[in-house]
Parts: structure tokens; sequence; C-alpha cells
């Protein structure tokens, strides 16, 4: 009989990791780490772990002995990473960097969830060979980030994406401040000069886990067959889940005044994950229906 891998996820209390370790946990001995929000995940052996406390992380590492680490952790928050760059660096850097060490150490795999944002968005349909051209601190990170596991760790997947769907707190995406904002009847502002290739979390997952099981390394796009702004992604949020259309406002990137500069189009080139999925990657509406059919799975 085969061992059963052992995987552990880092940011399992955000909207990824949860997903991931539900997907991974029957299957797998599954364990995962969160920040400072507690969460309890059927089959999973979830603990509280600081990412940057880089002792305590090798400790731990050496006793879990994982065969996959799927690193979900980070500062995410584009607009609050560009007033603390320090802290962000720590977090989305300097973690990952180790990680990646403690990968080639140990003998594990590395999973590093990176992001389209490393993009400048002038030009859209981006892939895997494509340069990144960061427009803010946490794009800027990334980038980092991505190179320096590149340079350490030649077998580590880096995983660009972006994901919606339901988490365990329930305000990590944009369809849940969807949901939050019709919930309370107020306006809700669409980009409709901002592209990108959303994939929901379920579609998601099956194709990591494709990746994983065919040994993926280097770059990976993740993401949705077809480009769309996010006002229409918003707009298919709203007819999906029987909400209020009228509530959806046009509005230009320039127009909300953001902190952070912001690339206009992140879209993603999914040919390479196409050819390692075995089939296409589903458009954004097809991906949108079915996620709609499914429930949370942290509806209580």
């Amino acid at each position: 009989m085969s061992k059963q891998r052992t995987v552990l996820i880092t940011g399992v209390s955000g909207l990824l990791g949860a997903n991931l370790a539900m997907y991974f946990a029957p299957n797998s001995n599954c364990l995962g780490w969160f920040a400072t929000n507690p969460v309890s995940i059927e089959n999973t052996a979830t603990g509280q772990m600081d990412v940057t406390d880089h002792t305590a992380v090798e400790e731990a590492l050496i006793r879990i002995k994982p065969d996959f680490l799927i690193h979900c952790a980070a500062a995410s928050d584009v607009d609050w990473t560009e007033d603390h760059p320090s802290q962000a660096r720590s977090i989305n850097e300097d973690a990952t960097a180790f990680l990646a060490r403690q990968s080639v150490a140990l003998g594990f795999k590395l999973v590093f969830i990176s992001s389209p944002f490393v993009f400048d968005g002038n030009s859209g349909n981006y892939d895997e060979l494509d340069q990144p051209v960061p427009l803010n601190v946490y794009a800027a990170g990334k980038t980092r980030a991505e190179q320096a596991v590149l340079q350490i760790a030649a077998d580590a997947l880096i995983i660009r994406a972006c994901f919606y769907g339901h988490s365990p707190r329930g305000n990590h995406s944009l369809l849940e401040w969807v949901f939050e904002k019709a919930g309370n009847g107020e306006a809700i502002p669409g980009f409709t000069d901002s592209y990108f290739s959303p994939i929901s979390v379920n579609d998601f997952v099956e194709a990591l886990e494709s990746a994983i099981t065919t040994d993926q390394y280097g770059i990976l796009h993740i993401g949705s067959s077809n480009v769309i702004s996010k006002y229409e992604f918003i707009r298919m949020v709203l007819q999906d889940f029987d909400l209020d259309t009228t509530l959806l406002k046009p509005i230009t990137v320039d127009e909300a005044r953001l902190n952070a500069n912001r690339p206009r189009d992140t879209s993603l080139n999914v040919t390479q994950l196409e050819t390692i999925w075995g089939r296409s990657a589903p458009t954004a509406a097809e991906g949108m229906k079915r996620f709609a059919s499914s429930p949370s799975p942290f509806s209580t």
C-alpha cells in the first residue's frame, strides 16, 4: 500500500486555503496553518503559525515532514501593503523564500500561490513566459517572491490565478463582497475598465490537483478561458444568485480613487493549463453557473 501523502497548507483560514483543505483532506493527511483566525475543517489538523517566525516554522516542518506544502498565506490587501511595505515584505517575500529553502533542505514540494497582479495590465492574455512589470508594492513583492522561489527550488510550482468562492468568514473575495453589498441593498460599483480571467475555487482546486499529480514545476496560469470586466463579473454574480441587478453601477478604476495603482487587464493565457488538465478551461459564465448551483461548504 502506498503511503498517504501529507499536505500542509498555509493560510488555511482564507478562501483558497480552506477550500484546498476540504478538497485534499479526504484522501490525504492534511494539516493547515492560520495566522490569527482559527478555523475548523473536517479531517484537517489546523493550528496557529506565524510564517514570519522562521525558527518555529522550521521546527514544525521537521516534525510534520510534509510531501507537499501549498503556500497560500499572504498579506493580500493591495492598499494595506502600499502603506506597510516592510511588514508586507516579511510576509510575502521573506517567508516565501524561507519556505523555498526549507523545501530543498527537507525534500518537500512547494506550491506557491502568486498573483496576476505581477503584470502591468497593458496587454492582457499573459502567458507563463511574459515578464512581470509590477505597478504597486504588493505586486512587486509577489514578483520578488516568485523570482526567489525559481532560483532556490527547481521543482517548485508557482500558480498565478484570480479565484473566487466561499470562505469560512465570508469576506475573502469579490464574490463575497458582492453578497454583502446586495444583502444590505447598497449600490455595487463595478469596474468597466478592469479585466481578468476569474475561476471558481472549485475549478481551481481540480486544476491544481492535475498540476500536482503530473508533477508540474515552474509557473502555471489557472483561470477561465475568456476575459471579462469586473462589471460583467458582478452582473453574473447578481444574476446567477438571483440578487438585485439594479444595484450594479458602472465605474472606472480612476473614479474609485484607490490608494494603490492597479493593472487594468490581468487576463491570463491558459493554454498550458488546458494541456495539463486534458480539457478546456471553463468560461467565466460556465464556471459561475456551476458554482452558483453548489451550496457553500461553510454554511451553518
